[in-house]
């Protein structure tokens, strides 16, 4: 789905600090537009101990429809501060209703998380961001610029007998030695991860040494959005410019150290109007057959994003759809699966009830789901599914698939477990 013409999105907000809280919003895509004033990338707003709130209202202008942005916000007294942080994923679509909310309660967060602005209730089409002082203390650690390594996101999609095996899970960076520094990919880490999370759900202890498979990392995030993740990525492989992922080819072109590891990019925006996308039935088709050809020693395939939640489920039930050539609904259940964790939130399911097996209509002791937030994804998944099938055409996908409540569905076994 290449561009045809270079577009520009806007979004406009309200950014409103809590009385004697400082606030600087710095974006690192994106341009800051405030009526008056000269574009900028910064925004300083409020004061340390004032006993008077402000707001602004501010644009957002961007050549994609995703921005990022990190507040930073001191609070406390002028005397004797205290400092969080915190990063904002900005969807520039134009509308106050664009189905995106917050990941955490909505209160600037303790933990140094990623938030999504939510819209408002506000009836004109501005989305509105308070920012609340931390209230269980100052958060404790390094600041990451950028997602760090999950073992939570970390889970194996399928296993083929020629050796090969297709995990998904974020982006894989060590978090950085100084506060939104540079960071690495931590090879050593992912490879541990992968081996804990084959161990747990295989139940066996075979899985390659390091230095025994080729890992090859196929980043999703979009270049027009998220360029400095991908570029720091791509210099952990010995790459500089972002040039070197163009036409999907893989860097280096021969696997090297570590972990004899490649990458690619297949760019993905979350947007509601993918303008830019490369992946689509092409890419999918492409990793079915990397993972059917067999090999002197094994490939392991690592997909990812930036969080391991939405484009990485793309790409999971893309995969099934056409290597395991699983129905529509199997193929996006299984594709949204994760391993057990306790996490709560607008689409993470703890808890889901088993669709079949022996443990049908009870809640799965191994599994949970993370089911895609926006409908454009529930959309990628469809047409490449209606372009697998072309004489058998699905309007939507199955109910089943995308019911939460009162549970989301898994199945009792993935389908490699069924070969």
């Amino acid at each position: 789905m290449p561009a045809t013409t270079q577009q520009t999105f806007s979004q406009e907000y309200n950014l409103a600090p809590q009385t004697g809280t400082q606030v600087i919003l710095t974006l690192t895509s994106g341009t800051i537009n405030i009526t008056g004033q000269d574009p900028a990338t910064t925004l300083t707003l409020g004061t340390v101990g004032s006993t008077n709130g402000v707001a602004q209202l501010f644009t957002i202008t961007n050549g994609s429809a995703y921005a990022e942005g990190i507040i930073q916000i001191s609070y406390g007294s002028s005397t004797n501060p205290s400092s969080a942080e915190c990063h904002l994923n900005f969807f520039l679509s134009g509308t106050s209703s664009a189905g995106w909310g917050q990941d955490t309660s909505g209160s600037f967060p303790n933990d140094n998380d990623t938030i999504i602005p939510q819209s408002s209730t506000y009836s004109t089409p501005f989305i509105n961001l308070p920012v609340n002082q931390p209230t269980g203390g100052s958060p404790s650690g390094i600041d990451s610029l950028y997602q760090v390594l999950n073992l939570q996101m970390v889970f194996l999609v399928d296993k083929q007998t020629n050796g090969n095996m297709l995990f998904r899970g974020n982006t894989p960076f060590a978090a950085p030695t100084t506060n939104n520094g540079t960071q690495v990919v931590d090879f050593d880490t992912l490879h541990a991860y992968m081996e804990q999370q084959y161990v747990a759900q295989t139940g066996l202890s075979d899985f390659p040494a390091k230095g025994s498979y080729i890992l090859r990392d196929i980043c999703l995030q979009s270049p027009a959005s998220e360029g400095g993740s991908i570029l720091m990525e791509l210099q952990s492989f010995g790459g500089t410019e972002l040039s070197q992922l163009d036409k999907q080819s893989w860097f280096p072109a021969a696997a090297s150290a570590p972990l004899n590891a490649q990458m690619c990019n297949w760019s993905v925006q979350p947007e509601s109007s993918p303008s830019g996308d490369t992946f689509d039935y092409s890419c999918a088709q492409d990793l079915s057959d990397w993972m059917n050809i067999t090999h002197q020693v094994p490939h392991i395939y690592y997909i990812h994003c930036a969080s391991g939640h939405d484009r990485t489920g793309i790409v999971a039930s893309s995969y099934l759809l056409i290597n395991r050539q699983l129905t529509l609904q199997k193929a996006f259940i299984c594709g949204t699966t994760v391993n057990k964790f306790q996490l709560t939130g607008p689409q993470f399911f703890p808890n889901p009830i088993d669709i079949d097996g022996s443990n049908k209509n009870e809640v799965d002791p191994k599994r949970s789901r993370l089911t895609l937030i926006a409908s454009i994804y529930d959309t990628t998944v469809l047409n490449i599914y209606n372009t697998f099938h072309p004489h058998h055409q699905l309007s939507a996908i199955p109910a089943d698939a995308i019911q939460t409540t009162p549970n989301a569905y898994v199945y009792s076994e993935y389908p490699w477990e069924e070969s």
